[in-house]
C-alpha cells in the first residue's frame, strides 16, 4: 500500500472489528494507530462499560465528542472508532476532514454471535432495547459518511477482509493522483 497524507478511520458496530483490524493493518503498514474507545477510557480512568452503569449515554457521548475533537491526528494514521461516533455529525465532520472512513459492515446476525452479551460491552443503545434496533438505526448513517464499505464475506474469513480493505484503499489512492 503507498502511503498517503490522509488517514485511515474505522466505523461501524461494535464487535465488527475495527480495533483488530486497525492494529493489524497499522503493524502491517507501519503507521500510527489510535483507538478511540482507549482514549477516552484513559480520560474517564475507567473501563466504558463501568462507566455507562454509573452515568448517562449523554454524558458519555459528550466525553466522546471532547475527546475526539482534541484529538491529534498523526499524518497516516490509522484509527479505530466506537460504533457510537456515528451519532455525532460534529464527531463524523472531524474524521471525514482528517480520514478516509472505512465502514466494516456485517449482517445483524454475526454482530449478535460475535459480541454476546451486549450489555456487558458498554454498547450505546440510544434509549433502544435491543441491539436490533441499534442496528437499524445506525445503518444508514455509516453509509451516508462512509467513503468505503467493506462487507463482510460469509463465511468469515480475516484474510478476505484484509485483503478487500487493501484494494479498497489502493483505488481511493489511484484516485486521489
Amino acid at each position: 500500500m503507498t502511503q498517503s497524507n490522509k488517514s485511515l478511520c474505522f466505523i461501524g458496530m461494535s464487535g465488527i472489528g475495527k480495533s483488530s483490524f486497525g492494529k493489524l493493518l497499522a503493524k502491517k503498514y507501519q503507521r500510527p494507530f489510535i483507538d478511540t474507545d482507549d482514549l477516552i477510557e484513559q480520560t474517564i480512568g475507567t473501563p466504558i462499560k463501568t462507566y455507562l452503569l454509573k452515568n448517562s449515554e449523554k454524558s458519555f457521548l459528550a466525553i466522546e465528542e471532547q475527546v475526539i475533537l482534541g484529538m491529534k491526528i498523526p499524518k497516516n494514521s490509522i484509527i479505530a472508532t466506537g460504533g457510537s461516533v456515528i451519532y455525532n455529525k460534529n464527531i463524523m465532520a472531524f474524521l471525514k476532514h482528517h480520514c478516509t472512513l472505512i465502514y466494516l459492515k456485517d449482517s445483524l446476525e454475526n454482530i449478535q454471535n460475535r459480541i454476546n452479551n451486549y450489555e456487558n460491552r458498554g454498547v450505546i443503545m440510544n434509549n433502544h432495547k435491543t441491539l436490533k434496533a441499534v442496528y437499524q438505526e445506525r445503518l444508514p448513517l455509516y453509509e451516508q459518511w462512509q467513503d468505503i464499505t467493506i462487507s463482510y464475506p460469509s463465511p468469515f474469513s480475516i484474510k478476505s477482509i484484509v485483503t478487500a480493505i487493501d484494494t479498497a484503499i489502493k483505488s481511493i489512492q489511484a484516485n486521489e493522483s
